[in-house]
């Protein structure tokens, strides 16, 4: 077998939602879990039947998963658009994106919430850790896939087209996909909001021992009761806005002609 798209993110883009509604689709295959995260390693040659396990619908046409890592150049692996394109130069690439304001704070508070951010104040996170940023630099991220594997083989989706239109999204999804389009239930969308005080510390994520399974069941219930927790929306200062605008605004408008699309309430 071999894997035939990856949906790339941008993290905090709706991935799950729309990974989620791929997988009801009789002819697709999606990985389980979700993000394997595979070719973030760049030891990646050696593991292809274990990555390859990770697809259970034999009788699928097309497989694929959906690791967020894989658009967060240069933080993890720097080889990955050429290391993708050496295991598949087919490779279908789809990307979707979110207002940069509204992605960042998404992705602060679930970094933070999962234990991977411990700075408390989002607006001191942003300037001392550049991986939001690089990350929201959309057109960074989708050129060289682009130069890769073409644009024939890009698509590029919006965050609030899929809000507002999911099924017309999917079957642009599909019709990229060259599957028959389906009607999706929207129970399937999951919403996998921010604020949720099932997201747990992420070195409870995969407990081997029962002694682990009971620790993390603990973790869970404390949780609950965590009072440093972000529950809401926390507010941004003029000054950060800017800060993320400017720095992103290149970008954006290099997505604009890419996907000509007017973004420009992206960056009022």
């Amino acid at each position: 077998m071999v894997v035939d798209f990856l949906l790339i993110g941008a993290a905090k883009s709706a991935t799950t939602s729309l990974s989620n509604a791929l997988s009801q689709h009789p002819d697709i295959c999606f990985s389980d879990p979700k993000e394997p995260q595979f070719f973030s390693d760049e030891n990646w040659r050696g593991n292809l039947d274990n990555y390859h396990s990770l697809f259970k619908k034999n009788s699928a046409k097309l497989f694929g998963e959906g690791s967020t890592n894989y658009s967060k150049f240069p933080h993890y692996n720097k080889n990955i658009h050429q290391d993708v394109f050496e295991y598949n130069p087919q490779m279908k690439i789809i990307y979707m994106m979110r207002h940069p304001i509204d992605r960042i704070v998404s992705h602060y508070i679930h970094a933070y919430n999962r234990g991977h951010e411990p700075i408390s104040n989002i607006n001191k996170a942003l300037t001392s850790n550049n991986h939001y940023i690089d990350t929201t630099r959309y057109a960074m991220q989708i050129e060289p896939y682009i130069s890769h594997f073409g644009k024939h083989n890009i698509l590029m989706l919006f965050f609030e087209d899929f809000i507002s239109k999911p099924q017309h999204v999917l079957d642009s999804t599909f019709e990229f996909l060259g599957v028959d389009r389906i009607s999706v239930n929207k129970k399937v969308l999951d919403t996998n909001k921010s604020f949720n005080r099932r997201v747990i510390h992420y070195k409870y994520d995969n407990p081997k021992t029962v002694f682990e399974k009971i620790r993390k069941v603990g973790f869970i219930i404390k949780n609950y009761f965590n009072r440093d927790f972000i529950n809401r929306k926390p507010n941004l200062p003029s000054e950060t806005k800017s800060y993320i605008l400017n720095s992103v605004k290149d970008d954006i408008q290099k997505i604009e002609k890419l996907s000509n699309r007017d973004l420009s309430h992206w960056l009022d």
